[in-house]
């Protein structure tokens, strides 16, 4: 299958079950450039490579975001990387192991970006909650 036709699979899929937690779609008339929208404030890019569903998608967060699996604007998430992807992984199951890693950060030191976020997230919990929740005011509600 071409990989139009696998985008165009997964966009019919996400109108009929939506994502939890993520609406997307397409940008204009380019269907190989999506943008995703999380609860009307995170906003992410998604940008379908040539050889999709062989290759992941390229991810990118479009906003600052006080995670450990978020290297802006990069997103690390072993569903997105080429070494682990599946081909038959479909747009509604990475958003949704996106929806899942921004409620349980992955803290381990192979599955994370930024180490001292990630140890502030298991030594540190509400400092973390309260400086994350004052980056998403600063960025995401202006």
């Amino acid at each position: 299958m071409a990989p139009k036709v696998w985008i165009m699979t997964h966009l019919r899929e996400l109108v009929r079950f939506p994502a939890s937690g993520f609406n997307a779609g397409p940008v204009a008339e380019d269907i190989y450039e999506w943008q995703s929208i999380r609860r009307g404030i995170f906003f992410i890019s998604i940008r379908f490579p040539p050889d999709y569903p062989f290759k992941p998608p390229m991810v990118l967060w479009k906003m600052p975001i006080l995670h450990p699996n978020i290297d802006q604007p990069r997103v690390f998430h072993p569903i997105l990387i080429t070494a682990t992807w599946k081909v038959g992984t479909t747009v509604k199951e990475f958003l949704q192991a996106l929806h899942d890693m921004l409620l349980h950060p992955k803290v381990e030191e192979e599955d994370n970006y930024l180490a001292d976020i990630a140890r502030m997230c298991v030594l540190e919990p509400e400092r973390f909650k309260k400086e994350a929740r004052l980056m998403t005011e600063q960025h995401a509600m202006n």
